[in-house]
């Protein structure tokens, strides 16, 4: 595995522990579902310290003479932007519809509309961003399988 996928691969875990954390703490745990959050903390706190060790000793032991990135890397980092961008456009396009819809509707029926409320709308956003984090590190490690 090269840097690149390696630290991808962290950064998936990264994201993905701090989404889980976001929305265990603002909307706490579906009633629907049984309660197995102690076990979803224990792991996800473990795949974020996993993360950041790994790529503090990545950091560590890099030689600062030696070349980082290939023209590959540099391709299929592209093709990660580019989708993660595309999903950052078409996301925030559906919310700002969601917020025009909630203007257009009215006060009296946001209860209807999941975006209806300003603070609603920031927590979208702030996962929205970390979501497309978890799609360019995503397709990166896609292609960087693929291509073995």
């Amino acid at each position: 595995m090269s840097k690149q996928e390696i630290l991808s691969w962290t950064s998936i875990g990264f994201s993905l522990s701090v989404v889980f954390f976001y929305v265990m703490f603002v909307f706490g745990w579906p009633d629907t579902i049984p309660d197995y959050s102690d076990r979803f903390v224990k792991i996800f706190f473990n795949v974020f310290w996993v993360a950041v060790i790994v790529e503090f000793i990545i950091e560590l032991t890099e030689n600062k003479n030696q070349i980082n990135k290939d023209e590959r890397d540099e391709k299929i980092e592209a093709i990660g932007h580019k989708r993660a961008y595309s999903f950052l456009i078409f996301a925030i396009v559906a919310i700002l519809f969601q917020v025009l819809l909630s203007n257009f509707i009215g006060v009296a029926n946001n209860d209807y509309l999941l975006l209806g409320q300003p603070n609603m709308i920031f927590h979208a956003l702030f996962l929205v961003l970390f979501t497309a984090s978890i799609v360019k590190r995503a397709s990166m490690l896609y292609y960087y399988r693929k291509s073995y």
